[in-house]
């Protein structure tokens, strides 16, 4: 039916993808990618679906475009369901974190965020995976959810390996307990009505067609239903825009949003720095553990090369999140690089290699899930 094309395999942060030659009666299709979960994954977000699949199927059936469609290939094992491939590239490759978008490239994704306020979670009953009583209902349930999961299932998983590379970097559960800094910010916000949620909109994620160099939205694993503005803020914190179109961005969401779903941009002066707080305190915890399974996979020959570079990521992410962690002073790099170096003498065994190979790959993008 297909045959697997002579470039490199699609590494995401949750699914491997190999992209192919479609052949035979599905010719028409072009190139489809398909994807294969990777084992022993940590994953830093919640989910509310079981799969990406069911979610594009959905938005298609909503008429949403320019998302990756999706086939079920009748007669293959469990009848295999694989994406359309875009031809293209990441806008990361034109326009890398910290550069300004173009006009039209705002534009489309200030629209995108506009159809997304306008599906109604209820459009996605069927494959909404949480039981309905365990769904947050309003938006301080929403952030509240969020930091729980970031302590329950991020944190106390990794407590027992890490704890000494927590307590040396200074950053541990306080921040993230039910009567911390960021629950009580959680109390205080104002609630807006829900709408469905791409949980991880960045530059890597949007493909630049070479049809008309236009964009498209792929890799929607982490969607949620919630608090619009916690996509906004997970966009802004990901996307580093420059400050004046971070700005020009604002406004014209606000305006976007006030029309397609009103009251999603009450209170955004207020409430953005407090998502915007929760999501850098979580890119700590993601980019220190894994910077420490970077680290552990390192032998020792190359540790003084690997390092500097996560000295980098996780100083980085600590001195944007001083402020929530709630320390005084950030560790500076000498003593993130020797917390790492002490604690590399005392990790348990390494996993096998293809294993730590992959994890490798995953730490390349500081904060994302």
């Amino acid at each position: 039916m297909s045959q697997p094309l002579p470039r490199p395999t699609l590494r995401g942060n949750h699914r491997d993808w190999e992209v192919v030659e479609a052949e035979g009666e599905l010719a028409a299709l072009g190139r489809l990618k398909t994807g294969r979960t990777r084992p022993g994954v940590t994953r830093f977000d919640p989910r509310c679906f079981v799969n990406e699949e069911d979610v594009l199927i959905e938005l298609a059936l909503l008429g949403m475009q320019r998302i990756a469609p999706v086939y079920k290939l009748v007669g293959t094992d469990d009848e295999l369901r694989v994406h359309g491939y875009i031809e293209g590239q990441p806008l990361s490759a034109l326009r890398p974190p910290g550069t300004a978008l173009s006009g039209s490239e705002l534009t489309q994704i200030v629209g995108l965020f506009g159809e997304l306020a306008a599906i109604q979670p209820s459009a996605f009953a069927l494959v909404h995976r949480c039981p309905p009583v365990l769904r947050p209902h309003t938006s301080t349930q929403f952030l509240q959810t969020l930091i729980r999961f970031t302590r329950r299932r991020v944190y106390a998983v990794h407590r027992p390996l890490l704890q000494d590379l927590f307590t040396a970097l200074r950053i541990g559960p306080t921040v993230l307990s039910p009567t911390g800094p960021l629950a009580r910010e959680a109390a205080r916000l104002t609630d807006r009505p829900f709408c469905l949620l791409h949980g991880d909109l960045h530059r890597d994620n949007l493909i630049v067609a070479e049809s008309d160099g236009r964009l498209w939205t792929i890799d929607w694993e982490l969607a949620l239903i919630g608090d619009p503005l916690y996509d906004l803020a997970t966009h802004l914190h990901l996307m580093r825009y420059p400050p004046k179109q971070e700005h020009a961005l604002l406004l014209s969401w606000a305006r976007t949003m006030d029309v397609v779903l009103p009251g999603s941009a009450d209170a955004l002066a207020r409430d953005l720095p407090r998502y915007l707080a929760y999501k850098r305190v979580q890119s700590v915890f993601t980019d220190v553990i894994r910077q420490a399974h970077v680290v552990q996979a390192t032998p020792p020959a190359q540790l003084a090369e690997q390092l500097p570079r996560t000295v980098e990521m996780v100083h980085g992410a600590m001195r944007k999140a001083a402020r929530p962690l709630g320390l005084g002073r950030v560790p500076g790099p000498r003593a993130v690089e020797a917390a790492y170096a002490a604690w590399y003498v005392s990790a348990p065994p390494v996993a096998p290699a293809a294993a730590l190979d992959r994890d490798r790959r995953a730490a390349t993008r500081p904060g994302g899930p």
